[in-house]
């Protein structure tokens, strides 16, 4: 930690050269953006200053953000007989085009990314006579908010050449995780996850150095001799031509009398795995992902692992469905627009179950039983991704068997 302890002379006020690097025969002081490049360079080579290298945190980043992104993001009008409000050019927007160099999926992938990585994501709100025509994520700035004393926010960009602008707070899409302090920043989980990566690297390391270093001091050699320079050199080379994992677990061939201990010693032992394991268990919490999600093998697939993923739908991304679909009134529409539309996710997609299930669910929402239909069956083969047909508008009218009872089978002449 030289480095941080020199970075904190140079910013406490020292003399001007040690506020000062050399870069090609050229000084800069340490608000030139080069100076700033080479710290984040120096923290990321720091242990655990890319948390993303661990798997079980690369795992539940990629399961929210491929999760988010995979999910249609509609405008609807908010009386649902309405349906979509495809007319409006927010709906493109959300749907179709976010900008001009991403598709839907891209841009809800960073996004959701960036909401993990610094606890608030930013993308500008490009506008035309009122009118959002693009959403331009803002991943490659640095943001600063600032809140006002009229309780308004203002945004502080500044670019990687160290140019810096301000843009008003209807000028930006803010989508921010829980923040314990004011609310105005939300709370990296990446950052809530760096102590267990860290120990969790240092866990690797340790189990890493067993396997390259030696023959994992496998047993002793005893002998009631004293043994010579010549056969103590033999011996020794001995060893060293049968160390390394390649010849993990073969024997000596012992000589002058010696006799083999081995030492029953193995990682369980050490405990090194339960701890891997204890640690993919607190990043799990943090990301609120269930454990076999994460690839560990404790649930059989198919034995309960739907109602994993339900639960992942139901308590995990159906808060950030929400602070999503929140983000975007607040920000994307006018006053008179909120009394009219309302962004929504469509996660039917994560929610559709076995093919048994959907099967079961739709015949029951068109009647079948003798019950009153409540989808009709354009609706039903929409959700099927089947194109519309003929009369399918309507719905089902249940026919009356011989007895009086409501059903939709036709009855069988006598």
């Amino acid at each position: 930690m030289n480095w941080l302890r020199g970075l904190g002379a140079m910013l406490g006020g020292g003399p001007r050269n040690a506020t000062q690097q050399k870069d090609g025969g050229r000084e800069y002081g340490v608000r030139d953006p080069r100076f700033l490049e080479a710290v984040r360079a120096a923290m990321d080579g720091t242990p655990g200053g890319d948390v993303m290298r661990n798997g079980a945190v690369n795992r539940a980043v990629r399961l929210h953000c491929e999760s988010i992104g995979m999910l249609p993001l509609h405008l609807n009008y908010q009386d649902e007989s309405k349906g979509k409000a495809v007319d409006h050019p927010l709906f493109s927007v959300l749907h179709r085009t976010p900008n001009n160099w991403q598709t839907p999926y891209e841009f809800k992938r960073l996004m959701q990314a960036q909401l993990l990585k610094n606890g608030v994501a930013y993308a500008q709100i490009v506008r035309s006579r009122g009118r959002v025509l693009q959403l331009q994520p803002l991943a490659k700035f640095h943001v600063q908010a600032k809140q006002n004393q009229d309780w308004s926010l203002t945004y502080e960009l500044t670019n990687r050449n160290g140019t810096r602008s301000t843009l008003r707070q209807d000028e930006i899409l803010a989508i921010r995780d829980l923040d314990l302090s004011d609310g105005v920043v939300g709370q990296s989980k990446l950052e809530q996850a760096k102590g267990a990566v860290l120990l969790s690297a240092s866990i690797n390391k340790a189990v890493q150095k067993l396997f390259d270093n030696n023959m994992m001091a496998g047993g002793s050699l005893q002998t009631d001799v004293k043994l010579s320079s010549e056969v103590r050199a033999s011996i020794r080379q001995s060893l060293e031509e049968r160390s390394g994992p390649d010849m993990a677990g073969k024997w000596l061939l012992l000589e002058e009398g010696l006799k083999a201990n081995p030492f029953k010693q193995t990682l369980e032992d050490s405990q090194q795995v339960e701890n891997l394991r204890r640690l993919i268990e607190e990043i799990a919490r943090i990301f609120g992902v269930p454990r076999p999600l994460l690839m560990m093998d404790e649930t059989s697939w198919g034995s309960g692992i739907e109602a994993l993923a339900l639960f992942f739908v139901q308590y995990c991304l159906a808060p950030q469905f929400v602070n999503w679909e929140q983000a975007i009134y607040r920000d994307c529409l006018t006053e008179a627009e909120k009394q009219e539309y309302m962004p929504k996710f469509n996660e039917r997609a994560l929610l559709r179950g076995s093919m048994k299930d959907q099967a079961e669910f739709l015949s029951k929402a068109l009647g079948s039983g003798g019950g009153r239909a409540w989808m009709t069956p354009n609706e039903a083969r929409s959700l099927s991704e089947m194109a519309n047909i003929d009369g399918g508008d309507e719905l089902p009218q249940p026919t009356t068997t011989s007895t009086g009872a409501a059903t939709n089978v036709t009855q069988k002449p006598a």
